[in-house]
């Protein structure tokens, strides 16, 4: 179902982004049914990548939250929520925690909705977005005014003030001015409701909206100003001055009724009954009062019947009608228990989903946490296969496996490849001398010179004993040689006899370039005669091989 202004063939499948931006739309317009059906198509469409799933949901979790189905509302705001943090989408977060924060207080579960509003701060702040801050103070506003905390409430709401006024926004302004008049006026009650003198708040609450209405006013924005005018009944009725407070409603109820506003026009209905019956005429504020309970538009508003009920209650008891006031008082309080029960219902229903979707979450991390787990597992596995366990550097195993690649690189001329065989000279000695502790020093201490003159793409092995190989990639032999040359130098110089008092070590090294078509064996038995000619001509030196002319053809 698309918005009437938008000209679509009904016989073409709509884009998802199409989709979307109706839906956006249908929110601003207030069209929350329309907007619901809209990203409904959206989610529901087969073409719909995951980030428009999530924002088709982040689009039904306030279209739900206005449409009054708080179920719906949370179940999917938290999917949006749990993609948009999985992708680090700071803006997106901050808004379905906006909005999933009302959601909670509409149905006085503040403290999960505590949990939200400081969500949405943290985002909105991390992402250094204003507007997004401006929204995540003024919802935390209204969480610590649910909560009571009517201090709190008024310091979060002056900062959403201030921060709107850097925007210069006319639609953030008008908020934050409503929204922190509401506050005082909440807070008057609350006064009030102690017998304390409320006139402070009140005050505050009506320079406040005074001037949210004059903004709505200069901005040409009916609803806005009908819903201050709204405010304003409510907060002159409690300073005693019904004129003005008349006036206000006059003119809002002619807003509401010309624009379409029946659940504004239905409060100020209410607001003016209480204005008559402030002034003294009961019997018209009564016939006001019932004329409005008899009207099935209020059906769905159960805080205004409960409202009408109390006041009619009140004034039949003091006008002494004790039968009529005593019916009102069960249909109060009946009202109240119809409330109460759904409302509780209600609270369980979504404290069920959030408990059930956090499981959910919990049981796919503790699945991928298992799955890295495993993986981590089998990677230590494979590098214990392919490590020598006191060097530290690669076995035969590893030789095996990543030889033939290198080799594959090198015979197709893509790049050189040499091959150094390195031995300690005399290194039974070391061990009959010093012991086998102190030459397992000696040889990881090799194994440290030898990763110092290799490269990443390089490979250094432990082949036996005292013996090691390296494999330069993408060398030549020149280059391998004075590697080789640099190596040498290292060991002779390194203070051995720390180590051991009167320890000193050197090594032979033979180096041999891969020949084109040259076999494995073939290739490392020519670097190992090249060792055993360093050997032969007085060790502590490096030979290089000749090439092999003659090398046969093989893989």
């Amino acid at each position: 179902m698309m918005r009437p202004d938008i000209d679509v063939d009904q016989h073409v499948v709509t884009s998802v982004d199409t989709l979307l931006e109706c839906s956006r739309r249908s929110s601003e317009d207030g069209q929350h049914r329309l907007g619901a059906e809209q990203s409904e198509d959206a989610l529901a469409s087969p073409t719909a990548t995951a980030l428009q799933r999530a924002q088709a949901r982040e689009l039904l979790t306030l279209h739900r939250l206005r449409l009054g189905d708080y179920q719906a509302c949370v179940q999917q705001g938290l999917l949006a929520l749990e993609y948009f943090t999985e992708t680090g989408d700071l803006l997106a977060q901050s808004n379905v925690h906006c909005t999933l924060a009302l959601a909670f207080t509409d149905t006085s579960l503040n403290e999960t909705a505590l949990r939200h509003v400081l969500g949405a701060l943290g985002a909105a702040r991390a992402c250094g977005n204003p507007v997004a801050e401006f929204w995540a103070l003024s919802r935390s506003s209204l969480v610590h005014g649910a909560m009571g905390d009517a201090a709190r409430s008024v310091d979060l709401g002056t900062q959403a003030l201030a921060v709107a006024q850097t925007l210069n926004d006319q639609e953030t302004s008008f908020v934050a001015l409503n929204n922190l008049g509401d506050t005082y006026l909440v807070m008057s009650q609350a006064l009030q409701a102690h017998d304390e003198d409320a006139t402070e708040p009140l005050n505050e609450a009506l320079t406040l909206m005074r001037a949210a209405a004059a903004l709505a006013q200069e901005q040409g924005n009916p609803f806005n100003e009908a819903l201050a005018r709204t405010n304003l009944v409510s907060i002159l009725i409690k300073l005693g001055q019904h004129d003005e407070a008349r006036e206000h409603g006059r003119l809002g109820k002619i807003l509401s009724r010309a624009h379409g506003y029946r659940s504004l026009e239905i409060d100020i209905d209410a607001q003016l009954a209480e204005l008559v019956r402030a002034a003294g005429r009961f019997a018209e504020a009564t016939s006001m009062m019932e004329a409005q309970l008899a009207d099935p538009d209020i059906e769905e508003e159960p805080k205004l019947i409960a409202k009408l009920h109390r006041s009619l209650y009140e004034m039949h008891k003091a006008g002494g009608r004790f039968d009529k006031a005593l019916g009102h008082h069960e249909q109060l309080h009946a009202v109240l228990l119809r409330t109460t029960v759904q409302t509780a219902g209600l609270q369980s229903q979504m404290l069920i989903n959030t408990i059930e979707m956090e499981h959910a979450r919990h049981e796919l991390e503790r699945s991928q946490l298992e799955a890295k787990m495993a993986r981590l597992r089998a990677e230590e596995l494979d590098a214990q296969a392919h490590t020598d366990p006191l060097t530290r550097l690669s076995n035969r195993r590893a030789l095996d496996r990543e030889l033939p690649w290198m080799m594959g690189l090198a015979q197709t001329g893509v790049q050189p490849l040499c091959a150094a065989m390195i031995d300690f000279d005399h290194f039974k000695q070391v061990n009959d001398r010093f012991g086998h502790g102190i030459g397992d020093e000696v040889l990881t201490t090799m194994a440290s010179m030898l990763r110092t003159i290799t490269r990443g793409t390089d490979l250094a092995v432990r082949v036996g004993g005292e013996e090691f190989l390296l494999v330069f990639s993408d060398t030549g032999l020149d280059e391998a040689a004075q590697a080789c040359e640099r190596l040498l130098a290292s060991v002779r110089s390194f203070p051995w006899e720390t180590l051991a008092a009167g320890l000193a070590c050197t090594v032979s090294v033979g180096v041999a370039a891969l020949e084109p078509h040259e076999t494995v064996s073939a290739w490392l038995a020519r670097a190992d005669a090249a060792l055993y000619t360093a050997k032969h001509a007085g060790r502590d030196q490096v030979t290089v091989a000749a090439p092999d002319r003659a090398a046969p053809v093989g893989s």
